[in-house]
């Protein structure tokens, strides 16, 4: 999706409202804070407000200098309230599993942040061989020829994202811990990262990401509360189609197997699931010259890849998560897909050599 800075493509009232809240919290004076935005605080009550990803980032600069603190990205990932990010934001308090607010999340995000649509589109948890779902959290950050702006993103980021963890995860199993590694030295003050809510933080890793046990991710809990998360979820499908000038309809159906994906998903699941009958889905997708043959090989590539480069699970594991009858079968797509063995993609990333990250 290829984003004009100085188009009106960022909803004033998700994501630059919650952070001018946050940095107002931390004592920023609000005239200050919108200073060289263009924005004011009378358009706050005013509906349907678009800016700009240049004002945005005036915005965020604003807040970083008025607020200079020791892991400021972090005090605002904790304050930012969950309904700066629309509906998806209240599925924290109702998903029957981690794993699914980390779908909805993923798949809906763009509704209230239309620059992260691409990161989100992209496969990033995988399953390592110790039963561990480990989430990579070092990825771009649009700004990463900024340091400052680069070390506050990243800092939010890991807030919201182990809050995420934290509030979805099912700590009623045998184990409930969350451990995160970070790929730079301990700081002089470490009292900003104690607020943060895992088990164990480590510094001076060679990645940075955040595990914890797939039963903790995987098992379902909360099971009086599905009926809220699935009316929250139809009321971001809707908001979702309505964003026709960002989102295809092809893009909704990668979402959406990415975010449901399993072995034997098939066109009469995904149609099901989307409120279309299977010729529906069909017909809108060859509008656009796609195919759900096409789409679901795609993503059962794109799986089996990202678990070939990042975890250390054999081939057969990991044939059978992507969908693949045998470790063969994939061998064979993973040459045809990418144009090398299977043993090459995985020495790209250096698997053999790779620790448990906890």
């Amino acid at each position: 999706m290829d984003l004009d800075p100085n188009s009106g493509l960022v909803p004033l009232h998700r994501h630059p409202l919650g952070f001018i809240e946050a940095f107002c919290h931390l004592g920023a004076p609000l005239e200050r804070l919108l200073g060289g935005t263009g924005l004011s605080a009378p358009m706050f009550e005013m509906q349907e407000v678009m800016i700009s990803y240049r004002q945005f980032q005036r915005l965020l600069y604003n807040g970083i200098h008025l607020c200079q603190r020791p892991g400021l990205g972090l005090a605002v990932g904790m304050h930012f309230d969950w309904s700066y990010w629309g509906p998806v934001g209240y599925v924290v308090h109702c998903s029957p599993s981690l794993k699914h607010a980390g779908e909805a999340f993923r798949r809906y995000l763009v509704t209230a942040q239309p620059l992260f649509a691409e990161h989100a589109a992209q496969p990033n948890a995988y399953l390592d061989a110790d039963g561990r779902i480990v989430e990579p959290i070092d990825y771009m950050t649009g700004s990463d020829d900024d340091p400052l702006m680069r070390d506050f993103i990243r800092e939010w980021r890991l807030a919201i994202t182990l809050r995420i963890w934290d509030q979805c995860g099912n700590k009623s199993v045998a184990d409930p811990s969350l451990h995160v590694r970070l790929g730079f030295p301990e700081p002089a003050d470490r009292r900003p990262y104690e607020i943060l809510p895992c088990d164990s933080l480590t510094f001076g890793c060679q990645e940075y990401a955040i595990s914890a046990h797939m039963d903790y991710v995987f098992q379902r809990f909360r099971p009086f509360r599905k009926r809220a998360f699935e009316k929250l979820i139809r009321e971001c499908e809707r908001e979702l189609t309505h964003r026709v000038e960002a989102v295809t309809f092809t893009e909704r159906v990668f979402w959406h197997v990415r975010a449901y994906f399993r072995p034997d998903l098939d066109l009469n699941a995904v149609a099901r699931q989307m409120r279309l009958t299977p010729r529906s889905l069909t017909r809108r997708l060859a509008c656009e010259s796609a195919s759900f043959r096409k789409i679901l090989y795609e993503v059962r590539m794109e799986i089996a890849s990202h678990q070939l480069r990042h975890s250390s699970l054999d081939v057969d594991e990991v044939a059978a998560l992507a969908g693949f009858s045998c470790g063969s079968s994939l061998r064979r797509a993973v040459k045809g897909w990418a144009g090398m063995t299977v043993s090459e993609m995985r020495n790209q990333e250096g698997i053999g050599s790779r620790g448990n990250l906890t």
